[in-house]
């Protein structure tokens, strides 16, 4: 079996990859970002839908797997069990309360990962699947930083020092659809 360090790293980078796929998305769909972009989606649409498609379905993938449960996944429900004996008092006080928040929205995000992004359904469609799951960006983004502060005392069970989100892929694309806004 792979060392828990290793592991409790693994998945780091797993909902590193997960928020900044999330945040990407919602700067993709969020009203304040097309007055800015608009040159860009007006002569590259196909792109644009790809692209704001990939980052949602990358969101999608890696949150969910990230509170996946087996026997032989690396989710955070087993890296808790896991490090359960290397946790302080109160880091397992603020753990079991972070989890206990990320429950409920872990799991819509699964069921739409299971319903529409991994499988699709022959139950219900997209729309109905979305309706059923009552999740929005905002509690999306929520389910981010509840899982980067649970991985963080995960990582300070095992010795690691604390991972941030880097806010750079942010920059980076306003940067992009202004030089691409100069050239329309």
């Amino acid at each position: 079996m792979i060392e828990l360090e290793e592991r409790v790293e693994m998945m780091t980078r797993n909902v590193i990859m997960a928020a900044i796929h999330h945040d990407l998305w919602s700067v993709h769909i969020h009203k304040a970002t097309w007055t800015t972009t608009e040159p860009y989606r007006e002569t590259m649409m196909d792109l644009w839908a790809a692209n704001s498609l990939a980052h949602r379905y990358s969101f999608y993938v890696r949150a969910a797997a990230a509170y996946a449960e087996g026997p032989k996944v690396n989710g955070i429900p087993r890296l808790m069990r896991d490090c359960s004996g290397k946790l302080t008092q109160g880091g397992a006080a603020r753990l079991s309360a972070l989890f206990a928040e990320a429950k409920p929205l872990a799991d819509k995000i699964q069921g739409l990962r299971n319903t529409v992004y991994a499988h699709q359904s022959v139950r219900m469609r997209v729309k109905e699947a979305y309706a059923e799951a009552k999740i929005s960006l905002d509690m999306a983004q929520r389910l981010m930083v509840i899982s980067i502060d649970i991985i963080n005392e995960l990582r300070a069970a095992v010795g690691l020092g604390a991972a941030e989100v880097s806010r750079s892929h942010i920059d980076q694309f306003e940067r992009t659809m202004r030089a691409i806004g100069q050239f329309s």
